[in-house]
């Protein structure tokens, strides 16, 4: 009866097979083999209920069985019950590590748990989750880099540095990883292994327009301008709706002094990104330096409009009000950009950057 069966499920006869394992279980209810088999069947016939009594049965005669325990992890997953799932999978690992059904189970349902931890605004859980699955699973690399996300986004820098470490050290070639940890590096202010990871990324993703950027922004916080001009030029190149590259230049275009060149840049900025407030702010510090104090005004004041909290347009702000003679307004402007850079340079806020890697 099982041979046939089978060749009835082979011929597309779902519901002939299923007439014949229940036939049959109805005569021997305890045979593993025709209990599996019919919770397959009901599996491919959709209808998951059925399918799930089956395999409770399944484990209740054998516990360690690892098609029921994979079967049975899988509807868990695909119904959203993660925490159920990883538990069928992790018998499974615990008998048979290298399980591939097990393993690929486990994984999916720790990232699924661990994505939705973090959209209820637990990342520490997600984390946790992610360690635990780990556990299971050591040295996968996609686990490695989820979780040197998480913990570079709680600013668990070493821990970070650690996932990162591992995950490359069993894939040095992944690309997704190498990029992840270009940019935790970038945000925990460890530069050098930002840009050795960052690199190393472009040199396995050189059409990566974002990843140049994200490049450029390194140098030049290394003060290696003209390599951080470089890479910006490339970004663009490669993507000339890159706002974030041509505001970039334009502001080393503005420190050089060619006010000509950063305005062009500012503006073109302006047009992907009409309320950026850092091209705002150098559109109004080079009218400003052209003593055109209505223009600067202007500019600086939608600086402010679009972005409340950028403390350099407040402060220019405060001098070209100066310039104008409306001292009470530029004290006021003064003061609210002191009172922001001390905010933003203490411990509980970090200094707020115009420009992120997308």
């Amino acid at each position: 009866m099982l041979r046939r069966a089978r060749q009835q499920r082979s011929a597309g006869d779902l519901p002939g097979a299923d007439a014949t394992m229940t036939s049959y279980l109805a005569i021997h209810p305890d045979a593993l083999d025709a209990t599996l088999m019919l919770a397959h069947l009901k599996v491919a016939e959709h209808d998951p209920a059925a399918a799930l009594t089956l395999l409770r049965h399944a484990l209740d005669l054998s516990p360690n069985s690892p098609d029921a325990n994979n079967t049975l992890g899988t509807l868990l997953l695909e119904d959203r019950h993660y925490p159920e799932a990883m538990d069928r999978f992790e018998t499974v690992l615990a008998i048979a590590s290298t399980d591939s059904n097990a393993r690929a189970g486990e994984q999916a349902a720790a990232d699924a748990l661990a994505l939705q931890a973090k959209s209820a605004g637990h990342p520490e859980a997600a984390l946790l989750c992610l360690e635990h699955a780990l556990e299971r699973l050591p040295g996968n690399v996609d686990l490695l880099t989820n979780a040197g996300i998480v913990a570079g986004e709680l600013h668990l820098n070493a821990r970070a540095e650690h996932f990162f470490t591992a995950a490359l050290a069993a894939d040095s070639h992944s690309a997704r990883t190498l990029y992840a940890a270009g940019r935790a590096a970038t945000d925990a202010g460890h530069l050098v292994e930002a840009e050795r990871y960052l690199r190393a990324y472009l040199a396995l993703r050189p059409q990566d327009a974002t990843a140049y950027f994200g490049l450029g922004r390194v140098l030049l916080m290394q003060l290696k301008t003209a390599d951080a001009q470089a890479a910006f030029e490339r970004s663009i190149a490669l993507k000339p709706v890159q706002s974030e590259s041509y505001y970039q230049l334009g502001v080393l275009a503005a420190e050089a002094g060619r006010d000509a060149e950063a305005s062009e840049l500012f503006t073109k900025t302006l047009a992907r990104a009409p309320a950026h407030a850092g091209a705002l702010t150098g559109l109004g510090q080079i009218a400003d330096r052209a003593r055109d104090f209505a223009l600067a005004r202007r500019h600086l004041e939608a600086a402010t409009q679009s972005d409340p909290e950028y403390q350099p347009a407040h402060y220019y702000l405060g001098l070209t009000l100066a310039r104008l003679g409306e001292q009470a307004r530029s004290s006021d402007e003064l003061a609210r950009a002191t009172q922001l850079a001390t905010l933003q340079q203490s411990k509980a806020a970090p200094v707020r950057s115009e420009a992120s890697i997308p």
